[in-house]
């Protein structure tokens, strides 16, 4: 235990890396998906079968092949990040499709009525959308989404195979410079546990909101 505490500090610095990608990754996921989810429910043919080809690919390609070309193949075509930038990016690229089924699940549930609704109020569809449909449609996937976003905790770590100093990046580091993975591995567990345990506890929180709220 002495050699967790020492490193805590180390642990720290792989933990706030860390929460800096799910931050980006809820924020930018949650934008693609949200359109994604949009278009695929769209009476749009083209609008449709663009939102399911993305869907189809990025949901099928594994997070670790997509983060190493996304990294490492852009530079090939002059398009320049930072590891960690790109890192961010392929993340919210791969978490955007299971964003957006789940999105969609929801306004399945909204009924056809509330658009009509909003055409007799003289809204516009995309403003019925907006305001009608994605609120309602939100509050019933609050709980589906906080288990998309808990997994994209863990994916996280997907970021130390592109250099990313994020936990498991640091955990590697630490575990073969002490040369005591086990322990160093468990602190990294503990890390991972304690902050799915946390995105558990604002998503219940948030689904008891808009639970009173309905």
């Amino acid at each position: 235990m002495e050699l967790l505490f020492n490193h805590a500090g180390d642990f720290g610095q792989g933990v706030l890396v860390t929460l800096g990608l799910v931050v980006y990754g809820v924020l930018g996921s949650i934008v693609l998906g949200t359109v994604l989810a949009a278009l695929k429910t769209s009476p749009i043919r083209v609008a449709r079968a663009m939102s399911s080809t993305y869907i189809l690919i990025f949901r099928n390609v594994p997070l670790p092949v997509q983060m190493v070309l996304f990294v490492f193949g852009l530079p090939q075509l002059d398009i320049q990040f930072s590891l960690y930038a790109s890192a961010a990016i392929a993340l919210v690229l791969y978490t955007a499709p299971f964003v957006a089924e789940t999105i969609r699940s929801g306004l399945n549930t909204v009924d056809r009525g509330e658009l009509e609704a909003g055409r007799a109020l003289g809204f516009a569809p995309m403003m019925s959308l907006r305001l009608l449909v994605l609120p309602q449609a939100m509050a019933t996937v609050v709980r589906p989404l906080g288990n998309v976003y808990i997994t994209m905790v863990k994916n996280t770590s997907v970021a130390a195979l592109v250099g990313v100093a994020e936990l498991t990046f640091l955990t590697d580091k630490l575990a073969v410079d002490q040369a005591s993975p086990f322990l160093i591995f468990a602190g990294a567990a503990i890390s991972y546990l304690v902050l799915g345990l946390a995105v558990g506890r604002l998503v219940a929180a948030l689904d008891r909101k808009v639970a009173f709220s309905r």
